[in-house]
């Protein structure tokens, strides 16, 4: 519902998600999306959130397109747009619980070995492109996350951090486009909820200027630091959804 309290949580939720993703490049949904879900019913949350992270990558578009300039990123929308419709046939067919919990288990591994100085230097720029968009369009197909399978190929390639949201950005970007797509076909947009996304506009440029603000005072190795950090926090917040909806508790 359109009310002025309404309006005020959201902005106050979006200002808060909006340093996250301007910090760390993704995120969003991660702070955003429990909280929400005390105003909005699910099936409207996520298409909030999917409106609110479109938002966000249109506005940041320019910049990441200048930064990556030269990269396939043709290449990302095709793998990506694969991803999300494999993802979304996984989901068909396989419980979600079982989704969430192996996701949960792979960040979790995978960002401790990358602590522990794994790295995949040699690999090249079209490679990294085409494995984010398959596996980031898979997870945000089946699970709705987008992110976090990005985010660890570029850290393990150790992508300097501007870049490093650049990349991130063009990706969900491309992926909470063919997921609005989906919902659109399934009739899940609603006017309303729309209307609500455009009214936290101000807040989410407000937390995009913090958050731009925060990267620019922090080393290199801080940011890294950060982004494992904030990784692990959805890998355990993964597997705590995928538990909760396997054992109903």
């Amino acid at each position: 519902m359109i009310t002025p309290g309404n309006i005020i949580a959201l902005s106050a939720i979006i200002f808060l998600a909006s340093i996250v993703r301007g910090f760390t490049g993704f995120g969003l949904a991660l702070v955003a999306v429990p909280l929400i879900q005390f105003i909005m019913p699910v099936s409207d949350t996520a298409v909030f959130i999917a409106m609110i992270n479109l938002i966000f990558s249109i506005l940041y578009y320019r910049r990441s397109r200048e930064i990556v300039a030269g990269q396939p990123l043709g290449r990302m929308a095709l793998f990506t747009g694969i991803g999300v419709a494999g993802g979304t046939l996984i989901l068909k067919y396989i419980n979600p619980a079982y989704i969430q919990l192996t996701w949960g288990v792979l960040i979790i591994l995978i960002v401790t070995a990358l602590a522990r100085g794994v790295n995949f230097r040699k690999i090249s720029d079209t490679s990294a492109i085409t494995m984010s968009g398959i596996f980031g369009g898979l997870l945000a197909g089946a699970t709705g996350i987008t992110g976090p399978p990005v985010a660890i190929i570029l850290s393990a390639m150790k992508t300097p951090r501007e870049k490093f949201n650049a990349i991130i950005s063009i990706f969900i970007l491309f992926a909470v486009s063919y997921a609005l797509l989906f919902y659109m076909i399934s009739g899940l947009v609603t006017g309303e909820t729309v209307l609500l996304s455009l009214c936290t506009v101000p807040a989410l440029l407000a937390g995009l200027w913090t958050g731009d603000y925060l990267v620019s005072r922090i080393s290199q190795k801080t940011f890294t630091k950060i982004i494992y950090i904030v990784l692990v926090i959805m890998g355990f917040i993964t597997l705590f959804k995928g538990a909760k909806t396997l054992f109903e508790f």
